[in-house]
């Protein structure tokens, strides 16, 4: 259930924020040894005020130093803790855009093949990890600190009592961590139970229509029920675990106190020891025990910490899109080759195309048709670096596009795709993006020149227009517009425009054809489209 070690990869993230991570550290260093001496002065207060009946300028004197220790430790550890929350959330949110940021220079093979759930679940688990440094965590790992200076104390008070604490605490440490075990273990179960049943009533509900159609809901049920005493028998023994666990804990320490009591009563008895002592002494056995206990029982906490670490960083350490790809394409883009490209996707058998080939200028207009399914759109993706032929090669300017740099290709290639993807934010928003030399001064220039601007003024807002969701406030013809224009204002050296006409109204489409036909383009223009008739201004057609 995740390894110890993986806490040193957090160490990349800690390093950022070491100063603060020091403060906190010292602080609970600070606040427990503030707080040692205190068991030993309220032994000396029963001792030497209340039951030597000695004035009452000592008894408040010594309450006095007591008061202010808790009060030194209080503001040391509010400090050092709100330093750990603080801590906290910062490496959380660097983890986050970390894995956010991987995510994005994933191969496209990986992104598609894997459930968009599980990458969301790994993103989320970067959360958890934030407990490690709580500083209740912090402080079992600083208790030690705690347990050392008590057993010092401890010692000086009475060594003998002190050689029979020692040999408690590891009795008490085993059978609190044999307790902690059996709990994980049960716990794991009753979560993978519960899973499983979480499972079953989304089937149920999912598909609630055909089980009352099929008359199923005896077959449904019984197999609900099922799963449903399996969860309850576990979650019955993780009960008895967590029972047994506290039991076993209170019963070591009401006998190891008991044993102290016995031996403390006798030398007090004989003369040898002080009731003052026995209570000092009592004080300190029970930072002993909860330092002993708390250590035993890390793992139930921080093994599930450690496995989401695992699980953040099987993403982390894989090799995004551009390893490999040294070369940038530094020039503008002159000509575009395909040599003998076959292409199928990961785990399929079937080829999307098969030795295709053929040859791209500068200023060229190109139509690639071809009809529904037959790799047009797959063709696009190879052409951007979102996926690499199974075999052949493509080029760019001469150089192979395995070794180009997806970026710097992309940074030369605009794209206007069948199915528009809009940003939450305005219609501006949505054109400038990904832009940094561009403004809305640029943008109306061009809606300007493109005879467009009557147009984007029937939106409610013009460019102000808010989108709140994917396409939600633009209907598909003004999102595909919305695509054109940014893709045109960009200046690329490749415009690729997949279906632009197959999925838009007539005025829509009347307007891009008239753009595409008119301006003069001096980029390479590859339309993707099936429909032939109305596109007769280009130089070439490539069919799939």
């Amino acid at each position: 259930m995740g390894k110890f070690s993986s806490l040193l990869k957090l160490i990349p993230f800690v390093k950022k924020y070491r100063t603060i991570f020091t403060i906190g550290i010292i602080g609970i260093i600070f606040s427990s040894i503030i707080s040692n001496p205190i068991p030993y002065i309220i032994g000396r207060i029963i001792d030497k005020v209340l039951i030597a009946k000695r004035g009452y300028s000592e008894f408040y004197e010594l309450i006095s130093i007591i008061a202010v220790l808790y009060i030194l430790r209080y503001i040391i550890a509010v400090i050092s803790k709100y330093m750990f929350v603080k801590i906290s959330n910062l490496v959380v949110n660097e983890m986050r855009y970390s894995v956010m940021d991987k995510v994005v220079d994933l191969p496209m093979d990986y992104l598609s093949s894997t459930q968009k759930g599980y990458i969301q679940a790994r993103i989320s688990e970067c959360s958890s990890v934030g407990s490690i440094f709580s500083p209740q965590i912090i402080s079992i790992f600083l208790s030690l600190i705690d347990t050392v200076m008590a057993l010092i104390t401890m010692f000086v008070i009475n060594y003998k009592l002190s050689i029979v604490i020692l040999l408690l605490t590891p009795v008490f440490f085993i059978t609190s961590k044999k307790s902690a075990n059996g709990f994980m273990k049960n716990t794991q179960k009753m979560m993978e139970s519960n899973a499983i049943l979480n499972g079953d009533t989304f089937e149920i509900i999912n598909g609630i229509e055909d089980i009352k159609v099929l008359n199923g809901k005896s077959s449904s049920l019984l197999k609900f029920k099922n799963k449903l005493d399996e969860l309850i028998k576990n979650s019955t023994k993780q009960s008895n675990s967590i029972l047994l666990f506290m039991e076993n804990i209170t019963l070591i320490n009401n006998f190891g106190t008991l044993l102290i009591l016995l031996i403390a009563g006798i030398m007090i008895l004989k003369g040898q020891f002080t009731v003052g002592l026995y209570t000092s002494f009592s004080l300190y056995i029970a930072k002993v025990f909860s330092s002993t206990q708390a250590l035993a029982t890390i793992g139930t906490t921080i093994k599930p910490v450690c496995l989401s670490i695992e699980r953040i960083y099987q993403l982390l350490d894989m090799q995004d899109e551009n390893y490999g790809r040294h070369q940038y394409l530094n020039e503008k883009i002159e000509s575009i080759k395909l040599n003998n490209i076959k292409f199928k996707y990961n785990g399929s058998e079937k080829y999307i195309f098969k030795n295709l080939s053929f040859k791209i200028n500068k200023g060229e207009k190109i139509l690639i048709k071809g009809e529904n399914g037959s790799g047009k759109t797959t063709l696009i993706k190879l052409l951007l670096g979102l996926y690499t032929p199974t075999s052949g090669k493509i080029f760019y300017n001469n150089l192979n596009m395995e070794k180009i740099n997806n970026k710097s290709l992309r940074n030369r290639v605009g794209i206007v795709s069948q199915n528009i993807f809009l940003f939450r934010g305005t219609v501006l928003d949505n054109i400038l993006y990904g832009q940094t030399n561009k403004n809305r001064e640029d943008v109306e220039k061009l809606i300007d020149e493109f005879m467009l601007t009557g147009y984007i003024n029937r939106l409610p807002k013009g460019l102000d227009t808010e989108i709140s969701q994917n396409t939600e406030g633009v209907s598909g013809g003004q999102a595909q517009v919305i695509a054109f224009i940014r893709a045109m204002l960009s200046d690329k050296d490749v415009i690729i425009l997949d279906e632009p006409i197959s999925n838009v109204d007539a005025e829509t489409k009347e307007i891009m054809l008239k753009i595409l036909k008119i301006r003069k383009i001096n980029a390479i223009l590859i339309i993707i489209s099936h429909i032939i008739n109305e596109i007769n201004f280009i130089d070439k057609i490539v069919e799939i």
